[in-house]
């Protein structure tokens, strides 16, 4: 019990220092992370990427959620991209799902809509998380494709509806369809 207090404190005080100024506190605070980190090191890493300018920082934390496979990561990783302060790092959490190798074959809809609502690179970034995916439920691709097909037709903006129209392609191959 001492061991998992002392080891919730660390992080706690690794988070915080994720919010500092000083570039050096914050590479510490990576390296705890990356150390002891779990699924509760996602959102601070996610605010600490939308605040720091310093590519250095902005690499390692990436390489940091793309690695990610602690337990309970895909709800955080869905939670951040609930959370209207995230807005500028949405991209970042969509490449997170793909990258770090998710399963997400639940979550088809919530790619679709992210696609269909998102700007062109969200869009992309679902796609390739569609494409990424080993298994979907052939009913939600099924769906899905419908939805896709329907949003694809009357998208004004040309390069989010040639994506569309990739992740029309992608559904249609996992289904079979010619």
């Amino acid at each position: 019990m001492a061991t998992t207090i002392t080891k919730t404190k660390r992080m706690d005080i690794a988070f915080a220092a994720l919010l500092s100024d000083d570039d050096v506190q914050i590479l510490t605070a990576l390296t705890r992370i990356e150390e002891d980190g779990d699924a509760r090191a996602i959102k601070p890493l996610l605010q600490a990427l939308g605040r720091t300018k310093d590519a250095k920082i902005q690499n390692r934390i990436t390489s940091l959620l793309f690695q990610v496979k602690a337990k309970d990561a895909t709800n955080q990783l869905f939670a951040a991209l609930e959370d209207p302060t995230l807005l500028d790092v949405r991209q970042t959490i969509l490449a997170t799902f793909w990258n770090a190798g998710l399963d997400l074959r639940d979550h088809l809809d919530r790619f679709v809509d992210l696609a269909i609502s998102g700007d062109a690179g969200e869009c992309f970034e679902c796609l390739t998380v569609i494409e990424n995916q080993e298994i979907w439920p052939e009913k939600d691709a099924r769906l899905a494709l419908k939805k896709v097909s329907s949003a694809a037709k009357s998208e004004t903006d040309a390069y989010k509806k040639a994506i569309l129209e990739d992740l029309v392609k992608a559904l249609e191959y996992r289904l079979g369809v010619e």
